[in-house]
Order: structure tokens, then sequence, then C-alpha cells
């Protein structure tokens, strides 16, 4: 490969980490939309340990139940929620008679938002607690009329693509699916109004009539889609569906929050535990920056822009996986992956000058040290990698956190590793193949290699 092409493709990886690292931390309005672009990093799921979070605690309001009926319909509403609100940061878990849903600040606020551009100002956790919850009948005036469809009978709440209105503009459906037993009754009420003169349900959502006109029945049907202008309005309304369509009526009997497990002060700074962490990560990335630089000098340079490419692969992952929730057990899988990364840089340039000081030139010492580190860089984190699968599969939510950041982080290593810092050192050494005081190499009786 000619210098020209080396030196071209080391810029290239320069301006893709400079605008990888950007896209993590930076964020920024769209132009000519009114979507907001959020970094990586701000995008990450955090865990309510870190930025504080809500804790809500619901016990069965239904007196005409058994117990074990009470328990069986608890069950199921913890399967639904999870399934409903797992990916919106929801921990959703019972405890005896009660179902504990812990939520971070971050997770509340952004769904607190959601809700209100999308024209609603209920609060999702009481929501849960409602009593009124969803009933489907044919009178428009009664929300919850005499044989009506209650929300016991609701199985899931489906969000649908962007659909075509045939006027040029887009509408988004919102589709509920019914239990068998729901199926039954909405097939005897739509067949009772049909070819009636109203032949309309009407759906209450906390008492309230969703629609005001009505839904068109001309048939009996299995299921009933809602529809909403636009897509922030359709994830609102699943929210409010998925809320209130419980096999069990719920009584919230706790609202607290939860401090932050890393700080417990209100300050501006040390109360602020996200900026708290990046000063942290900014400190430890700042002293290993000027080590690797300060030691290995040309190739610590390559290996700071490894780190930067480590940083954004890493941040978009963590932010775009569902199983990850950066708690204190997440961060500490996070700082176990970067020491990890840093100790295999740091064995792969020692390697470089044990080659270097046995006789090699420089592109041999280089191309020799990256050929012998893999195979053993490649056993450990093979066996740091089955040590993860166990750790996720027998161990509780905490530990489980630690093993999908360890996880992800170790492919993210054996990428940059092997791929970014390898490429790009073999790039450079055919820019720069014989002075040795650009890698900080020592050999006696040589000064520069000719």
């Amino acid at each position: 490969m000619s210098k020209t092409r080396s030196k071209i493709k080391l810029c290239i990886v320069a301006v893709l980490t400079i605008i990888g690292l950007l896209l993590t931390f930076v964020s920024f309005m769209i132009p000519t939309t009114n979507t907001t672009y959020r970094g990586f990093f701000a995008a990450i799921n955090y865990g309510y340990d870190i930025g504080g979070g809500r804790l809500s605690i619901y016990e069965a309001n239904s007196e005409d139940l058994t117990q074990d009926e009470v328990s069986i319909r608890l069950d199921e509403t913890v399967r639904k929620f999870e399934k409903a609100f797992s990916s919106r940061g929801l921990n959703v878990s019972r405890q005896k008679e009660t179902i504990r849903i812990e939520i971070s600040n971050y997770d509340d606020e952004e769904i607190t938002n959601l809700l209100s551009r999308a024209g609603s100002s209920v609060d999702l956790m009481a929501l849960i607690g409602s009593e009124s919850g969803i009933s489907i009948n044919t009178n428009s005036s009664e929300a919850n009329a005499e044989g009506s469809i209650t929300g016991e009978y609701i199985e899931s709440c489906t969000l649908g693509a962007s659909q075509a209105d045939g006027m040029g503009g887009s509408y988004y459906p919102v589709t509920i699916n019914f239990t068998p037993a729901g199926q039954e009754l909405l097939r005897e009420m739509t067949g009772s109004i049909a070819g009636s003169d109203s032949e309309k349900l009407y759906i209450y959502l906390n008492g309230t009539n969703y629609n005001s006109s009505g839904f068109e029945m001309s048939s009996a049907v299995s299921e009933i889609s809602l529809y909403s202008e636009n897509q922030e309005a359709a994830v609102a309304l699943q929210l409010q569906v998925s809320a209130l369509a419980k096999p069990i009526s719920l009584r919230m009997i706790v609202d607290d929050q939860i401090t932050s497990g890393l700080n417990t002060s209100n300050g501006a700074f040390f109360g602020n535990i996200q900026v708290l962490t990046c000063v942290a990560f900014g400190a430890i990335l700042l002293v290993t920056i000027l080590f690797l630089l300060i030691r290995y000098r040309m190739l610590g340079l390559l290996a700071t822009m490894s780190i930067g490419i480590f940083i954004s692969i890493f941040a978009f992952l963590l932010q775009s996986i569902p199983l990850v929730l950066m708690d204190l057990n997440g961060l500490l899988g996070v700082m176990f992956t970067y020491v990890l990364l840093i100790v295999s840089i740091i064995e792969i340039f020692e390697r470089i000058r044990f080659e270097y000081k046995s006789g090699k030139k420089i592109p041999n010492s280089v191309m020799s040290a990256f050929k012998k580190k893999t195979l053993n860089i490649l056993e450990k984190y093979v066996f740091l990698l089955i040590l993860s699968a166990i750790f996720y599969l027998v161990g509780g939510a905490g530990l489980k956190c630690f093993a999908v950041s360890l996880f992800v982080g170790l492919f993210v290593n054996y990428f940059v590793l092997f791929v970014a810092l390898r490429g790009t050192s073999y790039s450079y050494i055919n820019v720069n193949s014989t002075r040795k005081n650009f890698y900080n190499l020592k050999r006696e009786g040589v000064k520069n290699e000719i």
C-alpha cells in the first residue's frame, strides 16, 4: 500500500472517529424537522440507582375474587405489564399480594413528556392504579353500561405502522386484541347492533369517551382498531390502553422516590449523577491517553483513536439493545471492559517493543506482535464470554446487568483491537517504517532504520 493511500485511510478513520464521538455525546435539533437528536450516551437506559427513580406499589382491589383467583390475576397482570412496558424502562415484579413497579427518573420523565405532547395530562403510574379502567359498550353516555366489555378481557394492545388515508396523509392504528372470552362478548355486542340505526360502539378510557362519534360496526369482529393522527399520539394511546387493560383492578398504596445509590446530595454538580459519572470516566480516560501518548507516542495516538471508536460503538450498542439497563452493576461491567481494552493494548504495544529489541525491523515488529497476541487475547475473551453468559443465566438482576455489559463490551473490544487498531497501525508503518523515535522504540546501537 502506498504512503498516500495509507495517509488517506488514516485521515478517514480519524474523521469517522470524530463524527462517532459527536453522535455519542452531542444532542441537536434535526434541520427542517421538530425532532431532537439525542446522543447515544443520553439515550442509554439508566437504572434508578444511578439517576434516582420512582417506586409505585399496588394491591389488588377486588373483593369478589377468591385468594387463588387474585393470585392468578396478579401473575397475569405482571406478565402483561412486562410485555407492554419493559421497553419503556419499567421494572415490574410481584411481591406477595402486591405489584411493585420501579422506573428511573429519566424514563419516567420521558413517558410523561410523551403523554403531554400527545395532549394527555395523565400520569402513567397513577393510571395503572385507576379503578375506572376500560369499557366498551353501545351507549354513548355511560362509561360502565350494563353488558359492556371491560379491560380484563383485553389481551394486548399493538401499535401498527403508519397507513395512507387516501388523502395524501397518514394515520397510525392502535389495535386492541381480546381474549377468547372477550372476542365472544364483542361478537355478541356487534351482532346486536348490526342493522340498527346506530351501528356504533363506544370506548371509554378511564371514564372518558375516547371517540364521541363512536365506531361504525356492520358485522361481528374480534378486535378494534383506534386511529391517531401522528405516531406520538398513537404511542401515548397504546400506553394508556396497556395501563388500563389489566385482569384485576389495582389500588396504588405507595408512590415514592428512589434516591440514587451513587450520591444522595442535591447539589448542582454532586447531585447530578450523569455529570459526575462523565467527569469520573473523563478523568480516567485522560490519564489513560496521557500514559499511552508518553510511552508509545504515535502508537499511543493510534490507540487514542481506537478508544474513541470503542466509546462510540459501545455507547451505540448500550442504548440500542433492549436487555441493557445501565445501573451500578452495568457501570462496573463497562469499567471492567474498558480496563480490559487498555490492558490488551498495552500487551500488544509491549510485545512490539520486545520484538524490536530482539532485532526485528519496525514493520515486522508491529505485524509480529499483533499476530502473536491475537490467539492469546482471544482465549481470554472467550473465557470471559462464557463466564458472562453463566452470570446472566444464573445470576440475579444486578449480575445480569453486569453480564450483559461485559458480554457486549468483549465483542467491541476485540473489534477495536484487531480491526481498528491493527488496521491503523499497519497503515502507519507504511507511512513511517524507519524512525523508531516516533514509536519510542529502543535498541542498543541503532538510531533509525534505513
